[in-house]
Formats: structure tokens, sequence, C-alpha cells
């Protein structure tokens, strides 16, 4: 048991470590290259277009730009954050 415990405190001591909140801008600058990745698909069949709407649902790419102005108000402190999160938006 001790072992199990002490391997859950090793695994998750990294979980609050400063980088948390580069993660948050890392997962949402992945996500808005992916959202540009998408919309910029060509539908050329029915199959084509069902693929390229679920991928755009999935990412909630239509929510992008709240999104990530929201993380902006989160990170106003940090200027690089802000200035990856608006590099992600310069496509939007």
């Amino acid at each position: 048991m001790r072992m199990l415990v002490l391997g859950a405190a090793i695994a998750l001591s990294g979980c609050a470590s400063a980088s948390y909140s580069d993660d948050a801008v890392t997962r949402f600058v992945e996500r808005a290259a992916m959202c540009e990745h998408w919309m910029g698909e060509e539908p050329y069949d029915d199959a084509r277009r069902t693929e390229i709407d679920r991928n755009l649902g999935d990412l909630r790419c239509t929510t992008i730009r709240r999104d990530g102005e929201a993380l902006k108000l989160s990170r106003k402190d940090r200027p690089e954050d802000l200035g990856r999160i608006d590099e992600a938006l310069a496509g939007f």
C-alpha cells in the first residue's frame, strides 16, 4: 500500500508545477491549429463533409475565439502566454 501511495505522489507531483499554465496555453494553441486545419479542408463528398463537421464539433471550433479571449483574461500577467494565444487566434 505504501508503494502505491508513494507512486501516486510521485506521479502527481508534476501536476502542481509552474508549467500548468503553459499546458493550458499549449492545449489551446494546438486546438486552434487543428481548427484552422479542418476549416481549410475540402468537403469533396458527403463522407468527407461528415468527417470535417465531426472534427470541427469535437474541437469546439465555433467557440475558439471566445475561449481564447477567456484564456487571455486568466493569463493577463503572462505576456509570453498572451502572445502565443494571440498568434493562435490570428487565423480566426
